[in-house]
């Protein structure tokens, strides 16, 4: 699978982007194939072993070939992030790292509200990057207060309004407990029924109630702070599709912008593969940071030769570097996460004759 090269995909001009889209669509659906056929011959505690798919890029355990296609994963398909670094080196991405080290450590803009979107294919490593710039010393210097917003929970409620769920994340960072969040929603219900009782019914529902008071408080807490957040892996279910800096909705309590203040040197970062969104949240296509799969042989192949490493412990010396380059490139198309997926599904080992062949043992 994945027969065509990166050159094929990126490297042509004539290619639009729904052409690449499209064949980035079928790499992704080739792979669960294989990915599919791997379990079903390893069922005997395999999926234990390799279920946590947190590599170089998004995470995603195993995936329902048949969602592919749809804009919203299914909940069972999506994974839990956090701002800890991965348990492998880092290669590549150091255009794309001082991009962003200059979008939050830039002087001159250094007490505006800034927002940035990094939008990508699946795998191609935006999680990877926020998190290696979230844990840069000279990034943590500056923002003491860094928040990091998995935008997907196992413990989401299935009842809970997916903005409210989101703000009560970055408040839980802030060391707010749940006792208040039980609080508020209990203040915004009596408010609601009080006004209901005197004739006096209002448009504004008690979730929305209940969301304005949790902004308000997200507001308070982080006014006068020079803070970082990263919503990361942000889609159209979680509903987080308003401008952040929005200033003409300042009076909606309930805005999204209405809980993070101006003028003190904010930013945050979100990770979608959903461009459209992205716009929708950032605003202008200079807030966005597109992420692209490599170009870069060698970054390829260095990720390729640790997860190889880390599930075989052998090491990956081709008598034929650039033949082998070239097959990697091939297979994965430059994808970081697909690379390293092919050493657990599909491993190469080099044998005495420098001939490819593949591991039967695995």
């Amino acid at each position: 699978f994945f027969s065509e090269t990166q050159e094929e995909l990126m490297g042509q001009e004539k290619k639009s982007t729904s052409d690449i889209d499209e064949k980035l669509a079928t790499i992704q659906l080739s792979f669960d194939i294989e990915y599919a056929k791997w379990l079903s011959r390893n069922q005997s505690g395999s999926f234990s072993k390799h279920g946590n798919l947190s590599t170089d890029g998004d995470s995603s355990p195993t995936r329902n070939s048949s969602s592919i296609s749809k804009k919203v994963r299914p909940k069972a398909n999506r994974v839990e992030t956090s701002s800890e670094l991965p348990d492998h080196h880092i290669h590549g991405f150091v255009n794309e790292k001082l991009f962003l080290k200059n979008f939050l450590l830039k002087q001159k803009e250094s007490e505006e509200f800034k927002s940035l979107a990094i939008v990508g294919k699946y795998g191609v490593g935006k999680t990877t990057l926020c998190q290696d710039v979230f844990n840069d010393e000279k990034v943590k210097q500056v923002y003491i207060l860094r928040i990091w917003v998995s935008m997907y929970s196992k413990e989401t409620k299935e009842d809970e309004d997916p903005k409210i769920d989101v703000v009560k994340k970055i408040l839980r960072s802030l060391g707010i407990e749940d006792e208040m969040f039980e609080h508020i929603k209990t203040e915004a219900e009596e408010e609601k029924s009080i006004n209901d009782e005197a004739g006096e019914p209002e448009e504004e529902t008690v979730k929305e109630k209940e969301l304005s008071r949790l902004l308000y408080a997200l507001h308070l807490n982080l006014i006068g702070k020079k803070y970082l957040i990263v919503l990361d892996d942000v889609w159209e279910d979680n509903e987080w599709n308003q401008r952040l800096d929005d200033k003409k909705n300042q009076q909606d309590k309930s805005h999204l912008s209405c809980g993070f203040p101006k003028g003190f040197g904010g930013r945050v970062i979100m990770t979608s593969r959903d461009e459209r969104l992205a716009k929708e949240i950032v605003g202008e296509e200079e807030n966005l940071q597109h992420l692209f799969p490599r170009s870069d042989a060698e970054s390829v192949l260095e990720i390729y030769k640790d997860a190889v490493k880390a599930e075989l412990k052998i090491e990956v010396n081709p008598r034929y570097p650039g033949r082998f380059k070239q097959e990697l490139m091939d297979k994965s198309c430059g994808i970081p996460l697909a690379a390293r997926m092919l050493a657990r599904i599909e491993p190469v080992k080099v044998d005495e004759t420098g001939d490819m062949e593949r591991k039967k043992s695995f």
